[in-house]
């Protein structure tokens, strides 16, 4: 039971649900103290999740959890460019994979550790740190799904195609927050209702590739075995 939470193979549950389960707490208390609105932010956007981690005591909680997520998600891309390699991908692709996981992984610790500082350079450090968190979880998404393409199998076929729509989601949640405004909603709320629901979309897509690990046989204790 120990091996199934910790080891390497439970990586993309731990990916999906550090984040998620961070920010979905920090909104509760932030919101239980009144340091934001009360609402569903998935659905309504009143905040944004930057408001849930500013101040302490939710702040705490913020960084305890981002901090470690990120070392999840720095070993979750690093075991995806295992699985592709196992599996025969040899392309530049896999070190790619293993970079952008690193630097998508240190943004994220830089908008975390810079929230709540707003003087001097702090503001813009944490525009820094989210932009390339948001980027780079893109581009490590496209470069999965574009190597494992044609890696697939009868049995991941579908699974491979939910992946494609779960990346195309990212940047049109974007999009609808565009034309939400456009249509005339005044403030930021479509912005913070697409920053909310990207998260879900990231974790959606972690587990998914985690049920790709499972019917690939991808163990915690796969190996890369030269030849």
């Amino acid at each position: 039971m120990t091996s199934r939470l910790f080891g390497l193979a439970a990586l993309p549950y731990w990916a999906a649900i550090l984040p998620l389960a961070t920010i979905t707490t920090t909104y509760v208390v932030a919101a239980s103290v009144d340091h934001v609105a009360t609402c569903v932010p998935y659905l309504s956007g009143c905040t944004s999740v930057s408001s849930t981690g500013r101040m302490a005591p939710e702040s705490l909680i913020f960084r305890a959890g981002l901090l470690p997520a990120a070392v999840a998600l720095i070993l979750f891309w690093h075991r995806c460019a295992m699985f592709l390699e196992l599996n025969g991908d040899a392309s530049a692709r896999v070190p790619a994979l293993k970079l952008v996981g690193v630097v998508l992984a240190l943004s994220l610790v830089l908008y975390a550790l810079t929230l709540g500082f707003e003087d001097g350079m702090y503001p813009r450090l944490r525009r820094i740190g989210m932009s390339g968190f948001a980027i780079g979880t893109f581009v490590a998404e496209l470069l999965f799904i574009f190597a494992y393409k044609p890696l697939r199998r009868s049995d991941t076929s579908r699974i491979w195609m939910w992946l494609v729509v779960l990346c195309a989601a990212l940047p049109t949640l974007d999009l609808v927050s565009e034309a939400i405004k456009w249509a005339g909603v005044e403030g930021n709320s479509p912005d913070h209702f697409a920053t909310w629901n990207a998260f879900i979309v990231a974790s959606a897509f972690y587990l998914l590739v985690g049920l790709t690990w499972r019917r690939h046989g991808f163990r915690s204790d796969s190996r890369i075995v030269a030849v």
